[in-house]
């Protein structure tokens, strides 16, 4: 079997079991999709992000989104998504002019940041600038490294759970849509991403669809403690790796 990218099938087996985790932890939390995902998916092959973990992460936050849209707090939204409309360009001049290693750097400490943020638990006054501030930052990292979560997770830290996790999937679907347009527009989405995301997007819902049940017995807290470790050590040794 061809596979797109040259990945070989152990490699394609392994990314399917990636985002099947990587997705259940986002249908807990309402993040974790790419912070998780993309530190890993970049030292396999640099040229899936952000492109194959957007095309994945799209119907991911719109199923989210969709399952506890009543609970989505409306009023920040127009500047978080202005701030994406200004933070995707920005992100797509660094995603085109930098070499692999400094985006694979870049990646690194966007996953790295995401950690120490919410292990110091970094925190925003929710108003429009600081909205439309996390949405510009949210903009660059999804489009670096599919990782757009962190500056809004700050913006929303404190809430409940039935208004963080629809709230930061409902700036995640719009954002992710802007992100996707700018990429394909550019001409940086090729047909080797779209077979591999036909290929790796049953993983995903399945990971969706089960992520109750398979932390059923787990708190939010610890997961969220796991994906914080997890952020920081993934993110330090993306960085050492290309420098040493």
């Amino acid at each position: 079997m061809s596979i797109p990218f040259d990945l070989s099938i152990f490699e394609l087996i392994f990314l399917a079991l990636l985002l099947f985790i990587s997705a259940s932890v986002q249908g807990v939390l309402g993040f974790g999709f790419a912070v998780i995902a993309s530190p890993i998916i970049v030292q396999i092959e640099p040229a899936l992000v952000p492109q194959l973990l957007s095309l994945l992460g799209l119907p991911l936050a719109l199923r989210v989104f969709i399952r506890e849209k009543s609970k989505v707090n409306w009023k920040p939204m127009k500047f978080l998504v202005a701030g994406r409309i200004i933070g995707g360009p920005i992100g797509l001049l660094f995603l085109t002019t930098l070499n692999p290693d400094l985006l694979s750097i870049s990646v690194g400490a966007i996953v790295l940041s995401a950690g120490l943020g919410s292990y110091f638990g970094w925190n925003l006054k929710r108003n429009s600038i600081n909205a439309l501030i996390a949405g510009t930052f949210s903009g660059i990292f999804g489009m670096i490294a599919a990782i757009g979560g962190p500056p809004i997770a700050i913006l929303y830290r404190g809430t409940k759970g039935s208004e963080f996790r629809p709230s930061l999937n409902a700036v995640f679907t719009l954002g992710i849509m802007i992100t996707l347009s700018l990429l394909l527009f550019t001409g940086n989405i090729l047909q080797d991403h779209l077979i591999l995301f036909m290929y790796l997007v049953l993983p995903v819902l399945l990971g969706i669809r089960f992520s109750s049940s398979l932390f059923s017995k787990v708190s939010d807290k610890l997961i969220a403690d796991m994906v914080t470790y997890f952020s920081i050590i993934s993110g330090a040794t993306v960085i050492y790796r290309v420098l040493f």
